[in-house]
């Protein structure tokens, strides 16, 4: 029996000593979010459903089916979303982390950020939350669903280290 090979240590990246996770409100933000959209479209499945020449059978199978998707997509997928979602700022870069079956990593050198912007819309704003955008000349990056405070604090942070003028 061959004995397993030993673990080879690699250098830590640049973010992985400071991961932090988004705001524990981004749960209820998303699931409200979700349910704006799935909603609408489960009352109209349920409408073509009864509309459409089918068994009665088939028509409560297909609109339960509809129904618990929906509510398990709502239940499940925002707290997934923020458990696998993970952001690091450090001096020289910002570090993203999101997907589950499709993982990306970004790294943003501070050096390529051009502007940065904070993005609050109507529920976004009740909820006490807020987003921020980096834009660099290959695109944008957003790091969604931060508490407003630290999204401010990230906002101007971020504009130093990349020597972003603050007009605001």
């Amino acid at each position: 029996m061959t004995e397993p090979a030993p673990a080879v240590a690699r250098p830590p990246l640049p973010g992985d000593d400071g991961r932090r996770q988004l705001s524990a409100r981004a749960v209820p933000y998303w699931r409200l979010g979700l349910a704006l959209w799935l909603v609408p479209a489960c009352i109209v499945a349920t409408v073509v459903l009864i509309l459409v020449d089918v068994s009665p059978a088939l028509r409560v199978v297909l609109g339960v089916a509809a129904w618990a998707a929906a509510a398990a997509v709502i239940v499940l997928v925002p707290r997934i979303r923020r458990r696998i979602w993970w952001y690091a700022i450090g001096e020289e870069e910002v570090d993203l982390h999101e997907g589950l079956v499709v993982v990306t990593r970004t790294v943003v050198p501070m050096v390529r950020v051009q502007h940065v912007d904070l993005h609050r819309g109507p529920l976004s704003t009740r909820m006490g939350l807020a987003e921020i955008e980096l834009h660099t000349a290959a695109g944008s990056v957003t790091i969604p669903a931060l508490d407003a405070p630290e999204a401010e604090r990230i906002r101007a942070r971020v504009a130093v280290l990349a020597r972003v003028p603050d007009d605001v």
